[in-house]
């Protein structure tokens, strides 16, 4: 028990220590960056680092309440444009499995089954589910699975800033009066955390997240809440979950990770190529912004991308809605595409 609250206390000193050190060297989403970067460097490196389960769930619900207080008429005004944007994402799905695989399989020799769930966008436990009934090196595809999440949410703000304009988290009022806001804030961490733990049981990705969202969103839109959460906990939230996707990493060797690293790193540059190829057409075709579209097609998972989304200020109900539906699309998809035996 002692050695398990050891690890998570380090854990959660090291994310905090680089989300600091990032925030304040100024860089793109500074908090879950730096947090990520540190735990899996820690990870890398042989250190024991853990975070239970609640503590994620906990830093889930504080973000998706985050999101839904910014939920605004025009993310409603937009959902006119949602189905042609999901044909559109059916499409940056389809281009990236077939490119990513083959490249995998054909350039570096992965064996067919591998190469397959490996180039999976996003959804690790469900493709190590369906990887573990073929004959797919599981260990190799878990690791090409993290390190795709891991430089998703390294790279998307960097290239996103580089590249297309995105307006910025925009800044967040605090309450005029603490004890004012109690009230308001007890109901809306209730209701938001209720809501997140119904989707998660009815099994919807990225359910707590999604739910606390939507709970946030209705509370607000009501008028029943006007207050927002402090900006120290939209932090940890922040904190705890790029420790959730640096801890990926842990038990990890630098040799597999070496023999891994350049055709994992080559699959998602293919699959980044091709999604904006994607997001160009969407902006052109339907007028929205290209870094909200990239980030709906990219091939991340959907708490990460979504938490990305809101990082930079975009539009979280379109990007988090998109994920949702690609990974209940991939369910389907990878049974049906099944490699060759043998």
């Amino acid at each position: 028990m002692m050695k398990r609250l050891a690890s998570t206390a380090l854990t959660l000193l090291l994310a905090t220590l680089g989300g600091g050190l990032f925030a304040l060297a100024g860089l793109p989403a500074a908090w879950l960056m730096g947090a990520m970067t540190a735990v899996a460097g820690g990870a890398l490196g042989g250190l024991t680092l853990r975070l239970p389960s609640p503590l994620g769930t906990a830093a889930f619900v504080l973000l998706g309440i985050s999101m839904g207080a910014g939920v605004t008429p025009d993310t409603l005004h937009q959902m006119a444009s949602w189905p042609l944007s999901m044909a559109l994402l059916a499409g940056s799905v389809m281009a990236c499995l077939y490119a990513c695989s083959a490249w995998l399989e054909r350039v570096h020799r992965w064996d067919p089954a591998t190469a397959r769930y490996a180039a999976v966008p996003g959804a690790l436990g469900a493709v190590l589910v369906l990887a573990a009934e073929s004959r797919a090196d599981l260990p190799r595809v878990a690791l090409a699975q993290s390190l795709r999440l891991f430089v998703l949410v390294a790279a998307m703000p960097w290239l996103l800033d580089l590249i297309a304009s995105t307006p910025g988290l925009p800044p967040r009022p605090a309450p005029s009066d603490p004890a004012d806001a109690l009230p308001e804030l007890a109901l809306l961490i209730g209701a938001s955390a209720l809501a997140g733990l119904l989707f998660q049981k009815l099994r919807v990705p990225g359910g707590v997240l999604l739910g606390a969202m939507l709970g946030s969103a209705l509370l607000h839109g009501s008028g029943l809440v006007d207050h927002r959460l402090p900006n120290w906990l939209l932090n940890a939230g922040f904190v705890v979950t790029g420790a959730l996707i640096g801890s990926r990493f842990a038990g990890v060797t630098l040799a597999s990770l070496r023999a891994a690293l350049r055709p994992s790193l080559e699959s998602v540059a293919l699959a980044l190529v091709l999604s904006s190829v994607f997001a160009w057409a969407g902006g052109w075709l339907l007028g929205l912004p290209f870094g909200q579209l990239w980030l709906a097609y990219a091939p991340g998972g959907v708490e990460a991308m979504t938490i990305v989304a809101f990082v930079l200020g975009l539009d979280t109900a379109f990007v988090g809605t998109h994920h949702v539906v690609r990974f209940a699309g991939l369910g389907f998809l990878a049974r049906w595409w099944q490699p060759r035996r043998g």
